[in-house]
């Protein structure tokens, strides 16, 4: 985990404390196949694909074609939001085997 990181998730995310746009907390990676069960083609599609599948609400999005970006209010946000994730990607891989 980098020092600046709160959160290293076996997604590919990370949560760090906020640094740019104004942002409080960052959520930033890219999705790791062998967790998500699937590639995603860039960042866009892979923030496409869980506003879809996963309702979550007071997150702000800024992805960019190489690396998803995303920005909570509270540290605590940040990571529940990941975790949250975390547990979607499980469900998934769980329901396919």
């Amino acid at each position: 985990m980098a020092s600046k990181d709160i959160y290293t998730s076996p997604l590919g995310l990370s949560v760090s404390k906020g640094e740019c746009k104004g942002a409080q907390w960052t959520i930033t990676g890219y999705p790791k196949k062998e967790f998500c069960i699937r590639d995603f083609e860039s960042a866009y599609d892979f923030e496409d694909f869980i506003r879809e599948k996963v309702s979550i609400q007071d997150i702000d999005y800024d992805s960019e074609f190489c690396q998803f970006f995303a920005y909570a209010k509270t540290r605590a946000r940040a990571v529940a939001y990941v975790k949250r994730l975390e547990k979607y990607f499980e469900k998934v891989s769980k329901l396919l085997k």
